[in-house]
């Protein structure tokens, strides 16, 4: 397993694919992060790329019944190259690896954190609270299915904030540093009230507009009235104010790439990505993802709960309520899991063009990433400590393909299973 650097050189554009082209008036807006299945495919096709930059495996004409299954079973094998990612990641000044601190990872906003409204001057302050389970009221009914029993999250009476509104903010991605925090210790997050969200993280990777001329190849002029535009993803994030410049902070993605089977890795170097094939460098890593923390290992065998936060986008058969994790999963390590609640958003649908077949990959709803799981793992220790490896940073989408595709990265934090009282 290998961590891999993906740093755009301009603009990324990666889209969910809506047809594209270079007509009049057109315009092409990237999507605001890259699904997995994107870097995926990415890494796939730099694993089957030879030094002279030629693709291993072109069909040729004529092939014989033997040779099309030969020529299906390697792409085959490529499609089992298993990624897990990607993650925003900050890179150092000087060098071409990571920045040597743990606020290097940027992972997505868990959706059981609330910002409000502080009083400190400046727009910038935020306060934080947790959203926890919630016992019903008596005679209080859902539209859950029955069957789940699934119950409310929100604030309790203990963290509720009164008289503050919610904060309108943009922040997206917060510093490792503080998400370990918020996965052991959230207690303290909610203690300080002044907490900078320049401090706690970033907002979305900023977009850069162009405009573009459809070019007539054999006349080398642009075509008259063939106007369209892109939007695309800018990969470094400004300083502040005079300091926009000095502090500005080179920003990469970054995935995990593991072929053990076959041997294969991604080739090094310059290439094109994406929508406009903009220009990408493609780089090997010597960090790795950050590990468990202790107190969360140690909380779940005192207490037998957990959170589970989603760190990719993840595909359930059902939607928001996983299966695999509860089944497969759970047996493979002798322990019982069950959900108790779920903090999530709206999903997020993703499609795209399947090259073999030649047609739209049909849609799908996805589990946004920073998905909050709220669950309980039964199992005796040794158990609990198989079921912490195997989860923590892996993948937990219920398909097996989707999961070598790296949706649905997940880590745990702590959660005393016991869920309070709704006012």
């Amino acid at each position: 397993m290998t961590i891999w650097l993906v740093e755009p050189r301009d603009p990324l554009i990666v889209r969910e694919g809506r047809p594209f082209g270079p007509d009049a008036g057109a315009s092409a807006t990237s999507l605001s992060f890259p699904f997995p299945s994107t870097m995926a495919g990415g890494a796939r096709s730099r694993s089957a790329i030879d030094e002279n930059g030629a693709f291993k495996y072109e069909r040729a004409e004529n092939m014989t019944p033997e040779d099309l299954q030969a020529y299906q079973k390697q792409l085959d094998q490529l499609k089992e190259i298993r990624v897990r990612g990607p993650l925003l990641v900050q890179l150092a000044d000087d060098d071409h690896d990571l920045a040597p601190d743990e606020n290097a990872w940027l992972v997505p906003m868990p959706n059981d954190a609330q910002l409000f409204e502080t009083n400190a001057k400046g727009k910038d302050m935020a306060l934080v609270r947790r959203l926890v389970p919630l016992t019903l009221p008596t005679r209080a009914q859902t539209d859950f299915e029955q069957g789940k029993q699934l119950l409310l999250v929100g604030q309790s009476h203990s963290t509720a904030t009164q008289s503050r509104k919610p904060l309108a903010h943009k922040l997206r991605y917060w510093y490792w540093t503080h998400f370990q925090t918020w996965l052991t210790h959230p207690e303290q997050l909610e203690q300080k009230n002044d907490l900078s969200l320049s401090a706690l993280g970033y907002e979305e990777l900023i977009r850069e507009y162009r405009q573009h001329v459809s070019m007539d190849s054999d006349r080398e002029m642009g075509k008259e009235g063939m106007l369209f535009g892109t939007s695309g993803l800018e990969f470094t994030h400004p300083g502040a104010h005079e300091q926009r410049l000095h502090h500005a902070r080179r920003l990469a993605l970054a995935i995990d790439v593991d072929d053990h089977d076959h041997g294969t890795s991604p080739l090094p170097g310059v290439t094109g990505f994406g929508g406009e094939r903009r220009i990408v460098t493609w780089r090997p890593s010597q960090q790795t993802f950050p590990a468990c923390p202790q107190e969360v290992k140690d909380e779940l065998k005192r207490t037998g709960s957990c959170r589970l936060i989603l760190l990719t986008p993840a595909c359930f058969k059902e939607g928001y309520y996983p299966t695999w994790v509860r089944t497969d999963h759970a047996q493979a390590c002798g322990v019982t899991v069950t959900v108790q609640a779920i903090a999530t958003r709206r999903p997020q649908v993703v499609s795209g063009w399947d090259l073999a077949l030649s047609r739209p990959k049909p849609s799908r709803r996805l589990a946004p990433a920073g998905t909050v799981l709220f669950l309980s793992v039964r199992g005796n220790a040794s158990e609990l400590d198989q079921w912490i490896e195997q989860t923590w940073m892996q993948c937990i989408s219920d398909d097996v393909q989707d999961r070598r595709d790296g949706f649905g990265l997940a880590v745990l934090g702590t959660w005393s299973g016991q869920p309070a009282t709704m006012h």
